[in-house]
């Protein structure tokens, strides 16, 4: 059972209103369905029983499975992205920046395990194209945060405090892409060492990249 969909915009006409609560429901609702089952074996009367609506009312709101799913990975994706966004804003200096970047990655999925599946199927394939399905918004964030984590990896640069030999681009795309290895590889062995206790291996190559370790 749903405790409650995602807050709605307040500038909002009450219809418009009405009908943001009750797409968050659904998005809620499916959140769950798909963060518990492969994608495949979801199914839209799944969703619409856990969101506790009939199921011709979802369909007046979303065309089908795929367009829920592409709708909560793209909500799921850019409140993601916003969020470490936030983290890094807060940190100081390129190689803290980096830092809380990577730790946000293990600390988010710690603590909301069930989007897990979610950041995989939408970094990692999935059986049709979803990265161009994903809304504007989700891909804007996703973007921006890149483009930030590259402007960061160049002033680590520019001060000398990264080793030069791989452009900024290159390594922004490479730092993020190690908590997500770390990721899939927890997910494979799901069960076994808690997610956040790899943290510090993952940020122990993320210095030996940048070359900012001590050893």
């Amino acid at each position: 059972m749903i405790k409650s969909a995602s807050h709605t915009d307040k500038s909002l006409s009450r219809k418009e209103r009405e009908h943001a609560f009750r797409v968050n429901l659904v998005l809620d609702a499916a959140e769950e369905v798909f963060g518990e089952a492969a994608f495949a074996q979801a199914s839209v009367e799944d969703i619409a029983e856990r969101a506790e609506i009939s199921v011709g009312t979802l369909y007046n709101l979303f065309r089908s499975k795929e367009d829920i799913y592409r709708s909560v990975v793209s909500r799921s994706q850019n409140e993601f992205f916003e969020l470490m966004k936030g983290r890094v804003d807060d940190a100081r200096g390129p190689r803290d920046k980096i830092h809380a970047a990577v730790s946000y990655y293990f600390e988010h999925f710690h603590r909301y395990g069930r989007q897990m599946r979610l950041y995989a199927s939408a970094t990692n394939g999935f059986q049709w194209d979803l990265k161009s399905k994903l809304t504007g918004e989700a891909l804007a964030s996703q973007e921006a945060f890149r483009m930030q984590m590259r402007d960061i990896c160049q002033e680590g640069l520019d001060v000398g405090m990264f080793k030069k030999g791989v452009a900024a681009d290159l390594l922004a795309t490479t730092i993020l892409g190690i908590p997500h290895a770390f990721l899939l590889a927890w997910m494979e062995t799901e069960g076994g060492e808690d997610l956040v206790s790899m943290l510090p291996a993952a940020l122990a190559i993320v210095d030996r990249l940048l070359g900012t370790d001590v050893s």
